[in-house]
């Protein structure tokens, strides 16, 4: 089994390009991204991109570049994570099993986040 790291990338979204400097970020580095899903989290345009990528030697000096992207905020581990998938059909109701025509939805649960700004770093822990 691959070990994977779970990130989120909170950053202003002005055109496609800042999803592509984060891939390109990535992918320069040979840092292989397994899922993204991406959320808008306010009005003026601040998203929040949530990753899973697998874990290489580069994967460290990979986050800590993205963290200085331009118009990236901050870049943070989910440390202590796992993944939860839900899959939903056209009436948007949870489905089991397989199926050609449903959306599914990977949602990081976690208990510590590290975070990177500028490639400084901080720590929290989350108590839920």
């Amino acid at each position: 089994m691959t070990q994977e790291r779970l990130l989120r990338i909170s950053g202003h979204y002005r055109d496609p390009g800042f999803l592509e400097r984060i891939m390109g970020t990535l992918r320069k580095l040979w840092v292989d991204v397994d899922w993204i899903n991406a959320r808008r989290v306010s009005d003026d345009g601040l998203y929040e991109v949530y990753l899973g990528i697998r874990e290489g030697k580069n994967t460290q000096l990979a986050i800590l570049n993205l963290s200085k992207l331009v118009d990236v905020e901050k870049v943070e581990i989910l440390e202590d994570g796992k993944v939860v998938t839900y899959a939903f059909d056209n009436e948007g109701k949870i489905v089991d099993g397989e199926g050609e025509n449903k959306i599914i939805v990977f949602v990081p649960v976690y208990s510590k986040v590290t975070g990177y700004s500028w490639g400084e770093s901080y720590s929290k822990n989350i108590y839920r």
